[in-house]
């Protein structure tokens, strides 16, 4: 509790009595020296005296009796607010073009609830579905497919392949040069994945969105961003090829890779980033996971042939340098890539050589799973180029 004020009435006679004992000895300090502007000088001191100015304040604000030279917090708070006590006239404003104070340890200490004010907004978050299966997708019993080593094909075709042969004669990608060597693009762009903590979009169909942030986009961006710190240059055509019609994605999407490969003859791979979907019959979602990674999807990629009669000459071509990714990456992780899939139409592929198509995760991962796979998979060719590179 605060202590009483003394009434007005006898303030003002303590200080007429302090200012008269202030003058007496004055008057007679300068009569009893033999140098009148040497007094005058102790005088100005004992004025200017921090102990004075301190008891002088006291006295008048009845501040009670201060410990040392300063004033508690609280009182020089309390003078910090006066304009007259504080120093700064009620007329003169600060300079405009002086900084902010900054807010001290003791004004804070002040508050009197004890909490500080909170302005960050909650970022929503939320949970991917319990009922989405995670399966990490290995060769199966059936004929159509194709083993060697830890490299395998999931045939759709009646092409007979020999993988050793292939891998033997895949092509060699150099890094060398300052021109763009990768070509990332996205024939279905909108392919999104299962919203799990605060990977939250807004859709536009199932398990689609046009928000870059949370598409396939975004899975592009994550592999742009390994090869340009390897010093490889990319070139990533966002463009949402699939809105607003999902049918004539592969239409629009082949128009844009003819135009960068004419702009960018030093392109040497190009790959079509999309994400898988699996669905049971009774409608169970699947997720495809590496096993040996945590938090990782799988990678699978999709080569295209001439089975169907379009011309598409160079096929095996492709089919060897993705099964020599396929090798490296088996070699690295040995269930982080699903077996390559050889399919009867050329989904594009028949523009160049060194073009793959690659399905990374399901709608059931989330993008985090999809991310990290997309990661491994980049740096792994990566590490391909630079061999290379090196070799040459």
């Amino acid at each position: 509790m605060r202590k009483k004020r003394t009434s007005r009435p006898a303030i003002r006679w303590m200080r007429l009595g302090a200012a008269a004992l202030v003058a007496a000895l004055a008057g007679g300090l300068l009569c009893l020296v033999g140098d009148p502007a040497a007094a005058l000088e102790q005088l100005k001191e004992l004025a200017g005296s921090a102990r004075v100015s301190i008891a002088l304040l006291s006295a008048e604000l009845d501040l009670g009796e201060q410990q040392g030279d300063g004033l508690s917090r609280w009182n020089r708070l309390v003078l910090a607010q006066s304009s007259l006590l504080g120093g700064v006239p009620p007329s003169q404003e600060p300079e405009p073009s002086a900084p902010p104070p900054e807010e001290s340890q003791d004004l804070l200490e002040l508050d009197p609830t004890g909490e500080d004010e909170q302005t960050d907004t909650p970022v929503p978050s939320t949970t991917a579905p319990e009922d989405i299966i995670p399966k990490t997708m290995v060769p199966g019993t059936s004929a159509k497919y194709i083993t060697s080593g830890n490299v395998s094909i999931y045939n759709h075709t009646d092409y007979t392949v020999d993988i050793p042969a292939l891998i033997e004669n895949a092509p060699r990608l150099s890094a060398a040069g300052e021109d763009p060597k990768v070509l990332i693009y996205h024939s279905h762009a909108c392919e999104s994945y299962t919203m799990d903590g605060t990977d939250i979009y807004e859709s536009s169909g199932d398990h689609r969105t046009l928000d870059t942030n949370y598409n396939m986009v975004r899975v592009g961006e994550e592999m742009k961003a390994v090869f340009e710190a390897a010093g490889i240059g990319v070139v990533h055509d966002t463009t949402l090829y699939d809105y607003p019609s999902y049918n004539d994605a592969y239409n629009r999407s082949v128009e844009g890779v003819a135009e960068n490969l004419k702009k960018y003859p030093s392109l040497v791979l190009v790959l079509d980033v999309h994400r898988d979907a699996l669905v049971a019959t009774d409608g169970t979602i699947y997720k495809a996971v590496a096993g040996t990674v945590d938090n990782c999807a799988q990678v699978m990629m999709l080569i295209g042939t001439d089975a169907t009669g379009q011309v598409h000459p160079n096929w095996k071509v492709n089919l060897a340098l993705a099964l020599s990714i396929q090798q490296a990456l088996a070699n690295k992780w040995s269930t982080l890539a699903r077996p390559l899939v050889l399919r009867p139409t050329r989904f594009n592929q028949h523009l160049s050589t060194g073009t793959i198509l690659v399905e990374v995760g399901t709608h059931g991962n989330t993008l985090q799973e999809a991310i990290t796979a997309a990661r491994l998979y980049a740096r792994t060719v990566v590490e391909l180029m630079e061999d290379e590179g090196s070799a040459g």
